[in-house]
């Protein structure tokens, strides 16, 4: 039944979710349609891992998302990185999945500013597949970032995921992935994110995120995936400047809802 509901499963979504990594970060990405290529701080670690360089010193994140919530499509993520005065390193694990399938991820990234303004990074993971009964292995794969602050409100970043060639199988390829995202904000109380998501054998995702923080401690966040027809609404809580808690849910009217928490220290 495990094996028929996973395979069913990714037959239907396969444009919103081709593995479990695509789900890393929780709550944190979740409120904001998975749009975050522009975000920092160490959720960046998930998204686009040029973001590290916001973090002053240390950082560490856990999150929970179970997609359309079935237990077997539940993804947990763990990420923790530290600051140097050469550039700020992070690691993180990743696991998805059940007992007859799962994924897990392991990243090692760096991050450094060559410019007040412009910030580069880069991971290298390690994927490892699991079949019961088939057997396990491992993908070796690079990821690199980009973000660039052009003004006040303005910025730029750009993200590539395995741009090299890495095989699943004979048939399957692991699949180059770029995301190009603007951030627009006006103020300090809002921000609004529109990204470009393309798996290169596949049509791109387009989609916008809004932030609006109602006070200092507490952040609303909702998204959309037109795309995909997917909806999102998030919140956030910051405790003493150096604690925060999120909470989303990704609703689609065919698919159902999506819940996902992130607990997150940092300063």
């Amino acid at each position: 039944m495990k094996y028929l509901t996973f395979f069913l499963m990714f037959v239907s979504i396969s444009g919103w979710a081709q593995s479990g990594f695509t789900s890393l970060g929780g709550a944190n990405f979740l409120g904001l349609s998975r749009a975050g290529v522009n975000l920092g701080g160490i959720k960046s670690i998930y998204l686009n891992q040029a973001g590290l360089t916001e973090i002053t010193n240390l950082g560490a994140d856990i999150s929970f998302e179970r997609r359309f919530n079935l237990e077997e499509m539940t993804t947990i993520s763990i990420a923790g990185a530290k600051s140097f005065k050469f550039g700020t390193f992070g690691l993180l694990v990743s696991h998805f999945g059940f007992t007859e399938y799962s994924e897990q991820k392991f990243g090692l990234s760096y991050a450094r500013k060559l410019h007040p303004n412009l910030s580069i990074g880069s991971q290298f993971d390690i994927l490892r597949y699991n079949v019961e009964k088939v057997g396990s292995k491992n993908l070796y794969t690079v990821e690199l970032g980009m973000q660039l602050k052009l003004n006040k409100e303005f910025s730029i970043a750009t993200h590539i995921f395995s741009p090299g060639k890495s095989k699943i199988t004979d048939a399957t390829d692991l699949g180059t992935r770029v995301r190009l995202g603007v951030m627009y904000k006006p103020s300090n109380k809002v921000f609004m994110l529109m990204e470009m998501d393309k798996l290169i054998y596949r049509k791109p995702d387009f989609k916008i995120g809004v932030g609006y923080n109602v006070i200092q401690e507490a952040q609303i966040n909702v998204g959309i995936n037109p795309t995909l027809g997917f909806y999102s609404f998030g919140l956030h809580f910051n405790l003493k400047n150096t604690y925060r808690i999120s909470s989303a849910v990704a609703l689609n009217d065919n698919l159902g809802n999506s819940p996902a928490l992130s607990l997150q220290y940092q300063k």
